[in-house]
């Protein structure tokens, strides 16, 4: 069998299980089983896969189509240019989390401090450390298995990051002139897709209506932030109106406004 020949088996598996992004999907893991990127296999679709590799590959599909997410099969994800380390302890980086990223690479002032609260796998913490090395960056995870996919990260894209055990601020001690966080802010009944129950909960669910964790997060940000700092989150756009009346109660005002990702200023 050829990896043309694999790619499109694979594919039709993946239909007939109704998987969405079939093609993608199937290149994916037929590159993760050849240790390969999905360019080389375009370039050599023609080549006969070997068949150790074949039957890793269909073990690969097969997890796939019973709606085992990608990234837990290949166990990493691109994010912001760099590779992440991601495991089923962490929930998966998103492309829509990168606008908070690159607002806190602008705004964030010169050798000045910042915190990830809810760090996960460190994505949103190691991509904002990589592009302003000048900034003292910290990250708190209240999961330890989480934290140690973090370290790891962090180890392997060789980010100074001070790692911090810790349910949102509670051993914070410091202020922080600019402050990232992404934490849960799913209803507690909302509807998920197969592969999003794959999830850690623990990463997925904010209460009745999302941002349980948010207002616990917004009682403490008075005490660890500087008179001036910033302030960047994430939400379901419906709940964009609610978490930004919260944040103005905490003396925080609009600077960016996104589809995700919001932007404060005290």
């Amino acid at each position: 069998m050829t990896i043309r020949q694999a790619l499109t088996e694979g594919q039709k598996i993946l239909d007939d299980a109704a998987v969405p992004g079939s093609r993608l999907d199937t290149e994916l893991l037929l590159a993760h089983a050849l240790g390969q990127d999905r360019a080389w296999l375009l370039v050599h679709d023609e080549n006969e896969l070997p068949k150790p590799t074949r039957a890793s590959f269909d073990q690969l599909i097969i997890k796939r189509a019973d709606r085992t997410p990608v990234v837990h099969l290949t166990g990493k994800r691109e994010f912001y240019g760099l590779d992440f380390e991601i495991t089923p302890s962490v929930l998966t980086p998103r492309v829509e989390t990168e606008a908070m990223v690159e607002w806190a690479i602008k705004y964030a002032p010169a050798n000045s401090r910042l915190i990830d609260i809810g760090t996960g796998s460190g994505a949103i913490a190691i991509a904002i450390a990589s592009r302003r090395p000048d900034l003292s960056v910290a990250a708190t995870e209240i999961s330890p298995q989480a934290l140690a996919v973090a370290k790891r990260n962090a180890t392997t894209h060789q980010a100074a990051i001070n790692f911090v055990i810790s349910d949102l601020w509670d051993n914070v001690s410091d202020s922080y002139e600019t402050v990232v966080t992404n934490l849960p802010y799913l209803k507690n009944d909302a509807s998920l897709m197969p592969e999003v129950t794959r999830e850690p909960a623990v990463a997925l669910f904010g209460g009745p209506d999302g941002l349980d964790l948010y207002r616990r997060f917004l009682d403490g940000i008075h005490a660890h932030t500087t008179p001036h700092a910033y302030l960047f989150t994430e939400s379901d756009p419906w709940q964009h109106d609610e978490l930004t009346h919260l944040a103005q109660q905490c003396g925080f005002r609009t600077l960016e406004a996104g589809y995700f990702v919001l932007g404060f200023k005290k």
